[in-house]
């Protein structure tokens, strides 16, 4: 057992010598940052707020006439709730995107 260990910490060594920059600042990620933007624009912006605001009208009126239980309108609505305040947390925590 004590052999082994001189073993683990020549592996550990190694691998701090060797430790070189990640690769992957070399990918282009900039298609997929384009459409994570596009997706968050229109989920906030003024179509999407306005299907937030259908849907919380339907779900309000389905739980008063009974046709989902209160839990669930709560849940829904947090949901539409959460997804519209999302992005204003994240630009008062990280500040202004570019």
């Amino acid at each position: 057992m004590t052999d082994n260990i001189h073993y683990v910490y020549a592996a550990i060594a190694l691998f701090c010598v060797s430790a070189s920059p990640a690769m992957a600042q070399a990918i282009d990620v900039s298609a997929f940052d384009a459409f994570l933007t596009s997706v968050l624009n229109a989920l906030t912006g003024t179509t999407g707020r306005l299907i937030m605001t259908l849907v919380a009208a339907a779900v309000l009126m389905a739980g008063t006439f009974n046709f989902i239980d209160w839990s669930r309108v709560f849940q829904v609505l947090f949901v539409v709730v959460a997804i519209g305040v999302i992005p204003t947390i994240i630009q008062s925590i990280w500040g202004a995107a570019s």
